[in-house]
């Protein structure tokens, strides 16, 4: 540990900082210990045969893991990484809850709030999935935690009431506790000091019957803050040295620098300048060694505040500029505001009046934030007040002097009356200046209400034109279908004529004498209907088959995966695609291959909905590669060119994952004129469409795409304009 350490020649000297160095040291070997332990114990499980799936393991290894959070949050990101993907494949639920929120404890150490809160959230959604809410609580005062950090002290103050009520329906003391400190210290930022007392005194009460000394030093410690705020710097030593006392019997380098921070803060009210930066340079050494944003930036703009006490502004400036940016990184708005409004003061010490303003500016931007619990909605009503404030500021300053002038002109009950009537009008405009308002508002409230009927209408055109896109899909599928159904009834009709015709040249052979006959001519006729109807039968079953595929594509999908053969159902709707184009268009004309792989896997797949995407794309190939293009040159020295002839190409391929897991690619390609790179990024988005005005809803690759991707999958273009696209759709086996 660097301690950055100068000599004042006051009590804290020399002695006191090797003490203070031997203590951090033994308090590090401590904790250094109690890792140590863990990892024995976690090494002892793990000899065990499935270990990695023994719930005991991996409760143990969350101790380590929060420990690792709160003693040095870098080395804990890896760890809490793999026991996070242990507890998943162990399908501990409430194991895998209690790492999420462990790593978000680590991200808020840090000063990351934002990814710390969507940890936290996680964590929330699988406690509140399994029976056990005992950890519901504690999630909830973290979360408010980050609101808090972040400056939203609504949204702050709603969980944390929240965990107070979980804590009491759990009986969980130490998260009671620990949300009633919280409490206390947005009562403390909105300057309601008693009552942040109050909850703090309450929190020291359950600590103390709960003996968690390192929890009585937070209470101490804040209980010592909210004397200073009061101003009332002696009973706040008071408390903190009892809380600092405490935190270096603990060893706990975490309160060693709370407590030294807050020490800090009282010598400066007290003008003891030379302990205050001591106590402020050792909470930023710590600080700064194990990732504590929020302090580290604290101290650093404390440690300003005092160089500006002494008058050296330079040194004031630098360090106040480094929390400042500390504070940035985190978003930490308390620190943000603190900062500006120590920057401009010392902007204009040093007469830089325009900086000095841009500051002030910043300062009350963020202390507004943090104080008007309505946020942006009210943010024009507010400005409006400003500029209301500043002319009734003015207006103020010429009245006194308009008044002083009258006092000196006029005595008694002429300045009375002046008097009388400046407030009167001064009523007026302020009525006025409210009604204004008022007005101002209901027009708001207007325009958010038609906006709220426009989103409405909105949606519902949009459920319109997805079903429309859906029943374009079924229209195009059932002309397919009339055609391809066509052809086995027309060998069915065929078949049986012939087959009656046999009948009756075997009816003509019985007729004739026994000795006329010829026996093997009939037989042969009789084997030829068995065939007949051998063919018919099979041509049957076949137009049974197409009717079964269509009523199962029209059915309402029920959301059920079966196990699906990708190439038969690629091959029945590539054909009932072409014939239902055909049957649109008479002049359609194009040609296909198929490339399917024998070996490919079935697939665990919502069959209807997997054929909807198959078909839209068939279909766009089709209808992309049929467009008129001009000759395309082939070879070498050749003057004219090759006949556009239409193609669609469906391939399919059995895959592999890197982790070994199996699936299927679907490509489906067209010698088209291709896809231009200006509309790729656009081509997934609702209602975006090439195709002419009434011939298309853009709904079609949207909900393509969103299907593939709740199967797990995803939907790719490989596109060259002049030479044709290539949509390849990749789908995991099970």
């Amino acid at each position: 540990m660097k301690v950055h350490y100068r000599s004042y020649g006051f009590k804290l000297g020399r002695v006191s900082f090797l003490v203070f160095c031997i203590l951090i040291i033994f308090g590090l070997a401590v904790q250094s210990q109690t890792l140590e332990k863990l990892k024995a114990d976690l090494d002892n499980l793990s000899a065990k045969q499935g270990y990695a799936k023994d719930t005991v393991y991996l409760n143990k290894a969350n101790d380590l893991g929060f420990m690792l959070a709160e003693s040095n949050p870098d080395s804990a990101f890896v760890f809490l990484d793999k026991q996070i993907l242990m507890c998943r494949e162990a399908n501990f639920k409430k194991g895998e809850s209690e790492a999420l929120k462990i790593y978000g404890n680590a991200l808020q150490n840090k000063g990351d709030f934002v990814n710390s809160l969507e940890y936290y959230k996680n964590a929330l959604s699988i406690a509140e999935s399994i029976p056990d809410d005992s950890l519901i609580p504690g999630i909830l005062n973290n979360i408010g935690l980050v609101y808090f950090n972040l400056g939203n002290y609504a949204e702050a103050l709603g969980n944390f009431f929240e965990a107070i009520k979980g804590a009491e329906n759990t009986r969980n003391l130490n998260v009671e506790a620990a949300a009633l400190n919280n409490i206390a210290m947005i009562y403390f930022e909105q300057g309601k000091l008693e009552e942040a007392k109050s909850k703090y005194l309450e929190m020291l009460a359950i600590y103390s019957e709960l003996g968690n000394q390192g929890r009585m030093i937070l209470a101490y410690n804040n209980i010592g803050d909210v004397a200073l705020k009061q101003n009332k710097p002696l009973e706040a030593l008071e408390n903190l040295k009892i809380a600092h006392t405490s935190s270096l019997a603990l060893q706990s380098p975490e309160f060693i620098e709370m407590t030294a921070r807050t020490m800090a803060d009282i010598y400066v009210a007290l003008d003891s300048m030379d302990k205050a930066e001591y106590l402020y340079r050792q909470s930023i050494a710590i600080a700064k060694e194990k990732g504590y944003g929020v302090p580290y930036s604290h101290s650093l703009i404390g440690l300003a505040e005092l160089f500006y006490r002494k008058g050296s502004y330079q040194e004031a400036l630098v360090y106040a500029d480094e929390g400042l940016e500390q504070a940035n990184k985190m978003g930490q708005v308390m620190q943000q505001r603190n900062a500006h409004e120590l920057l401009a003061k010392i902007n204009e010490k040093e007469n830089d009046y325009s900086e000095a303003l841009n500051n002030f500016k910043l300062f009350k931007q963020y202390n507004d934030s943090i104080n008007n619990a309505q946020g942006q909605r009210l943010a024009a009503t507010l400005e409006s007040e400003f500029e209301f404030s500043k002319k009734t500021l003015e207006f103020e300053k010429a009245s006194l002097r308009q008044r002083w002038l009258i006092f000196s002109a006029f005595i008694g009950l002429f300045t009375f009356l002046v008097i009388l009537f400046i407030v009167f009008r001064n009523r007026n405009k302020l009525d006025k200046a409210y009604q204004i308002l008022k007005g101002k508002n209901l027009e708001i409230e207007n325009k958010n209400e038609k906006l709220e009927n426009a989103l409405d209408q909105l949606k519902s055109t949009q459920l319109q034109l997805i079903h429309s896109e859906k029943m374009a899909s079924l229209g195009e599928l059932t002309a397919g279908i009339a055609h391809e159904i066509q052809n086995p009834l027309n060998f069915v009709n065929n078949f049986s004529e012939v087959s009656s015709e046999m009948i009756v040249e075997i009816e003509q052979e019985r007729a004739k004498s026994q000795e006329a006959r010829d026996e093997t001519l009939v037989s042969e006729i009789l084997e030829d209907i068995k065939q007949n109807l051998t063919k018919i039968n099979h041509h049957g079953n076949r137009a049974g088959s197409i009717v079964k595929g269509m009523l199962e594509h029209s059915r309402t999908t029920t959301g059920e995966k079966v196990l699906t053969d990708i190439n038969a159902l690629a091959d029945e709707y590539l054909r009932l695609s072409y014939h239902g184009l055909r049957a649109k268009d008479k002049n359609f004309n194009a040609d296909f291959k198929t490339d399917f792989d024998p070996n490919l896997p079935k697939v665990n797949v919502v069959a209807q909905d997997i054929s909807r995407v198959i078909l839209n794309l068939i279909n766009n190939a089709f209808q992309a590669c049929s467009t008129p293009q001009p000759p395309r040159n082939i070879g070498t020295g050749s003057e004219g060119g090759e006949s556009h002839i239409p193609t669609v190409s469906v391939k399919t391929t059995a895959t592999k994952s890197p982790s070994g897991d199996l699936g299927v690619q679907i490509s489906i390609s067209d010698n088209g004129p291709g896809i231009p790179d200006a509309i790729k990024d656009k081509i997934f988005q609702p209602f975006f469409t090439t195709k002419p005005t009434g011939q298309g809803t853009g709904l079609g690759l949207s909900l393509s795409y969103d299907i593939v991707k709740a199967h797990g999958g995803e939907i790719r273009l490989d596109s060259e304009e002049g030479k044709g696209s290539k949509f390849l759709i990749n789908i995991p086996a099970y």
